[in-house]
């Protein structure tokens, strides 16, 4: 059971994380405007969700729970020990085939990301990378009004 305890990220880890889902939402920007519907399901599903959102999500319930709580596999859990509120940002996070419901997604992680990163950044007196999340931000509305 100790094992599956949520451990605090390190400041390095968790400015990686954050750095790393920042710079990837654009590689799942430009699949989307060149209609390159499996990379942009690769990269939402598999390294954007699994990689940074998961993790984050579990630091955020952690944090609200002295570090000592598991969520169990990839989020079985998130439902239960998450306010109704956040849980349905969490589900508009999710999307089809459409490229547009895709787009909605993206905006809706990158909301989620910046929320939960933000504050846990203030929790962990760690610093949040305000000006990366805001020059992507203008690459990735740039890059939707191409669509």
């Amino acid at each position: 059971y100790r094992v599956s305890i949520i451990k605090k990220p390190t400041e390095q880890k968790f400015r990686q994380t954050l750095n790393d889902f920042w710079w990837d939402t654009t590689y799942l920007a430009k699949s989307l405007v060149r209609d390159e519907l499996f990379y942009a399901k690769f990269m939402s599903e598999n390294n954007i969700r699994t990689d940074y959102l998961i993790p984050l999500i579990e630091w955020h319930i952690a944090s609200q729970h002295d570090w000592s709580i598991t969520t169990n596999k990839f989020g079985r859990l998130f439902k239960k020990l998450l306010t109704p509120e956040m849980w349905s940002k969490i589900e508009q996070t999710f999307s089809g085939s459409n490229i547009k419901e895709n787009w909605t997604a993206l905006f809706s992680m990158a909301d989620l990301v910046s929320e939960i990163g933000t504050e846990l950044s203030k929790k962990l007196d760690y610093k949040y990378p305000d000006k990366l999340e805001k020059d992507i931000r203008k690459y990735l509305t740039e890059l939707k009004t191409k669509t």
